[in-house]
């Protein structure tokens, strides 16, 4: 079960909401944290129309619903996430025969500006993975972490979830398990390899390539504080395990590599969601333009 008993939820949680998340996790294949999140958006909105069952709730009221998320000062990020999940859950619905209609068919998602992604300079990412200290405990692995991170554009929870049976350090290409288990080949650089093997002789060998005592993976959180840690050192102010993927896809497209290429590496689905790292290498072309060219001036 997803929900727990600290709350007493009506009929469309109980119910249909459990049998939602359910279709997400078994028919759907969706990761953990995937699942998460419809889970904290579902339950913030069941919890607002409690005492209400599914054919109660028309277009009307998912509007006083959207706007009360607006009036709590939610973020416009915060709020779309919301509108998505809530407009798949209505398909479900209509779906599995729950409702006769979708109220949600005609509705058309706030426009957002599209923010660009931080990224670091090749600069910045060089003094970062030279920040490890090697006399340290766990210098290693991390290493091996930033040069994963960067070097192949990991999400942050496909590096924490690896196994030693998704890499193959003979042929130099590791096996990810990307959103909605859906798998992807990367390759590794030379650089990776190296600490790669050394770190395996030193930690010998397990389930997952990072993992605690228990056995168990190490966290994202675990991740995030490590970085901050060696960012510290070298005066990064800013960074999470998603600026080293970012800095993966742009330093590749400025370097001249092919947008769908580029997509395949990320793992993207759709090639628009990675067209957003064209924006950054067309203002570094404008920039270099602007500063070297006799007559830009």
């Amino acid at each position: 079960m997803f929900f727990g008993n600290d709350l007493k939820y009506n009929f469309l949680v109980e119910r249909e909401v459990e049998r939602f998340l359910e279709y997400l996790k078994i028919e759907k294949g969706l990761s953990k944290n995937t699942i998460e999140s419809y889970y904290f958006d579902l339950k913030s909105f069941s919890e607002y129309f409690k005492g209400k069952e599914v054919k109660e709730i028309g277009y009307n009221e998912f509007l006083d619903y959207f706007e009360s998320l607006h009036r709590g000062e939610k973020e416009i990020t915060t709020i779309i996430r919301n509108i998505v999940t809530i407009r798949r859950f209505t398909k479900f619905l209509l779906a599995v025969g729950l409702i006769e209609k979708d109220p949600l068919a005609s509705f058309e998602l706030p426009k957002m500006k599209r923010s660009l992604p931080h990224f670091l300079s090749e600069e910045e990412v060089e003094a970062l993975i030279n920040s490890v200290d090697m006399s340290e405990k766990n210098a290693l692995r991390d290493r091996v972490i930033v040069e994963l991170l960067y070097g192949c554009g990991l999400r942050v929870s496909e590096l924490t979830s690896l196994k030693l049976n998704q890499i193959n350090l003979k042929s130099g290409f590791i096996i990810v398990l990307g959103k909605g288990s859906k798998e992807r080949v990367v390759p590794m650089g030379e650089e990776l390899i190296f600490w790669l093997k050394k770190y395996l002789e030193d930690k010998g060998y397990g389930v997952y390539l990072f993992q605690g005592r228990n056995k168990k993976p190490i966290t994202r959180q675990y991740v995030w504080k490590i970085l901050k840690k060696l960012a510290s050192k070298v005066n990064i102010n800013y960074i999470t395990p998603h600026t080293l993927r970012h800095s993966f896809a742009t330093h590749l497209l400025q370097r001249g590599a092919d947008l769908h290429t580029v997509q395949l590496l990320l793992g993207h689905s759709d090639i628009s969601t990675t067209e957003i790292y064209t924006h950054i290498t067309m203002d570094r072309l404008k920039e270099v333009y602007y500063e070297y060219h006799p007559r830009a001036k």
